[in-house]
């Protein structure tokens, strides 16, 4: 959680360093501030020399001059403008191995009956870390983080029930949604953006590119395609090899116990009807302050 990469935003294998905060514990938001401020600055000042055509002049600056190779001095000061500080989330991703081991038994049966791969559901480490209760503030919610709209077409979500915090049903409501990506877009890695995009937004931008993956994330500008969108593919990727390879990148987690997750409420209480009492002394309210009762609106509970 103290981990910080600096890297290019459109081309994330250029990673120029990772830093670990000194310290212990959740890094504070000014924390967090002064690296991201402190990364930047510093990876700026190198490309922008380097782009002025000076020679590199030290171990690091070789490094990061290696990793443009071929590329005209332009390229540095478009780099210089292009950097992100991306936060760290080993400790997060470990423990989203621990809860994935109660959850994937389920659900790859799930999405093999479906017809899909089964490694697929690591998607849900993607979208939620294996977390069933989790809510994005878009309103996403659940193990596979639906939002209400999209959720409606393929599970129930009423006022006072939601599917969504079912795990089985949502994890059967992602594999139809995925089912019906592929059907649409013909192709894996158009498909899973397409969860993160949605369908239509990515079938117009891969028909701009005849369907290209690769030409649609390096070169289509559209409304809300950024950074999240253009590496949820890569990030899937870069998933599946962690939880294929878990005990290389966590030693020892295979002897960990899974991590069982607490029971989560999918159906909410409906608001209970007013007593006979209550309501007989509404109306004696109503008949001896009938001047004051009718000054106020009347107030639905929402529910």
């Amino acid at each position: 959680m103290r981990d910080f990469a600096v890297v290019d935003r459109d081309n994330v294998w250029r990673t120029y360093q990772v830093y670990r905060l000194p310290g212990e514990g959740q890094p504070t938001r000014e924390d967090i501030d002064w690296v991201n401020s402190y990364l930047k600055i510093k990876y700026a000042d190198i490309l922008n020399r380097l782009a002025s055509g000076r020679e590199p002049s030290n171990d690091e600056e070789r490094r990061v001059a290696a990793m443009f190779k071929g590329e005209p001095a332009s390229a540095y000061a478009a780099a210089a403008q292009n950097l992100r500080v991306q936060e760290g989330l080993r400790e997060q991703f470990h423990d989203g191995l621990l809860r994935s081991r109660y959850y994937r038994p389920s659900m790859e049966r799930i999405f093999r009956t479906a017809g899909l791969p089964p490694e697929l559901v690591t998607l849900a480490h993607v979208e939620s870390g294996f977390h069933g209760g989790s809510r994005s503030s878009a309103g996403a919610v659940g193990i596979w983080q639906f939002t209400r709209d999209t959720g409606k077409h393929y599970m129930k979500i009423t006022r006072y029930h939601d599917d969504r915090l079912i795990p089985d049903r949502a994890t059967l409501a992602a594999a139809k949604l995925l089912r019906s990506n592929y059907d649409t877009l013909g192709d894996w890695p158009l498909a899973i953006t397409a969860y993160n995009y949605g369908t239509g937004g990515v079938a117009r931008a891969a028909g701009i590119y005849g369907g290209d993956y690769s030409e649609m994330v390096q070169h289509y500008q559209g409304p809300r395609f950024g950074f999240a969108v253009k590496n949820y593919y890569a990030e899937f990727l870069a998933a599946i090899q962690v939880h294929r390879y878990e005990d290389k990148y966590f030693p020892g987690i295979e002897d960990e116990e899974a991590i069982r997750p607490a029971p989560i409420k999918a159906d909410f209480a409906r608001p209970k009807h007013t007593s006979a009492k209550k309501s007989s002394h509404a109306s004696h309210v109503h008949r001896t302050s009938t001047k004051r009762h009718h000054s106020k609106k009347t107030v639905e509970q929402k529910t």
